[in-house]
């Protein structure tokens, strides 16, 4: 009898112990999700993060919409973290499969142009997406323009201040090469926005960057407050931050005294600008990126001619309009 428990027992341990290490085992990548036509002219394969579920299922979208008008079969491969040994082996999944067609985000510059340059000697056309952060020569991207962000974020800060504030900027900053021209893009942009403004200020000592692989919200939203240019407004590039700082400002009764425009969308970050937390956000449009990109190779596949670069839309979200996109996205 007690063996027979014990036996019990030990199995039920086993396999416990089995579902718990498959949690570290489960292997990147993994297709996620298969966009099927009858009798399809291409395959595409879409290599894409799986951190924003907004991003993802949004992008997933235009896609779908286009795979469907243009008659080609899409596979949507899913990485867990975006570096160069996950990008890798999803590129060299596609090609293993016979893939037609791989749109990617670059990892960093010169390894990726590497990943790119071996898939394109297999007659495999590829571009990139949504990658201001590390532009690889002569490879098409569709995505938003980094200028743009800056631009209508700049925007937005104005409204929120009446013209006349100081400004403090936060950017991400993953250290590799390309890093600086988004950063200048981004930053040019904000200024242009400005430059009809004269009381609108960024001192040097307010431009701040942040590492997207640590959360480094606190620190950098402790470094802001107690500058002694205290600025009136903070405009945050940086998805993950921007709820981090909101947070801290909350924390420190400092919301109104330090308005926040923000980037990015998560169910957090829309809450807090429907309550009037942070006067708005700047966002891509996801969907447009989706259906772009899969436009692209299929007119590649086609002998088309192509852009070197598709600029897609961006949202700008307040609180004007936060509920209309609250509902659209299933976030209400």
């Amino acid at each position: 009898m007690l063996k027979g428990i014990y036996g019990v027992l030990i199995g039920m341990l086993l396999i416990m112990v089995a579902m718990y290490a498959s949690l570290f085992v489960r292997k990147d990548p993994g297709v996620e999700r298969q966009i099927k036509v009858e009798n399809p002219r291409y395959h595409l394969q879409l290599v894409v993060q799986s951190t924003n579920e907004n991003f993802l299922s949004t992008f997933r979208e235009g896609a779908k919409k286009a795979g469907e008008e243009y008659g080609v079969y899409v596979e949507i491969v899913t990485l867990k973290q975006l570096n160069v040994d996950n990008l890798k082996e999803a590129v060299e999944m596609g090609v293993n499969a016979g893939v037609d067609g791989i749109a990617l985000q670059a990892a960093d510059v010169s390894q990726t142009r590497q990943i790119i340059e071996d898939a394109k000697k297999q007659g495999i056309a590829v571009i990139t997406y949504e990658n201001n952060n590390y532009p690889v020569l002569e490879t098409p991207m569709v995505g938003t323009n980094s200028y743009n962000l800056g631009y209508y974020a700049a925007n937005m800060a104005v409204e929120a201040t009446g013209g006349k504030a100081n400004v403090a900027v936060v950017i991400n900053n993953e250290g590799n090469d390309g890093e600086e021209e988004y950063k200048n893009n981004i930053i040019q942009g904000i200024l242009d926005s400005f430059d009809s403004y004269g009381m609108m200020n960024i001192p040097e000592d307010s431009i701040y960057t942040v590492d997207t692989d640590m959360f480094e919200a606190e620190e950098i939203a402790s470094q802001i407050i107690n500058n002694p240019n205290k600025p009136d407004m903070i405009i945050c590039m940086d998805e993950k931050c921007t709820p981090g700082i909101t947070q801290i400002l909350v924390d420190n009764n400092l919301v109104g005294d330090i308005k926040m425009v923000g980037y990015g969308v998560t169910k957090q970050t829309l809450d807090y600008i429907d309550h009037g937390v942070i006067y708005g956000i700047v966002c891509p449009d996801a969907n447009e990126i989706g259906y772009d990109t899969v436009k692209q190779l299929v007119q590649s596949l086609d002998g088309e001619p192509i852009s070197d670069t598709v600029s897609t839309g961006l949202y700008t979200i307040d609180r004007n309009n936060v509920r209309e996109f609250m509902e659209k996205w299933d976030m209400d």
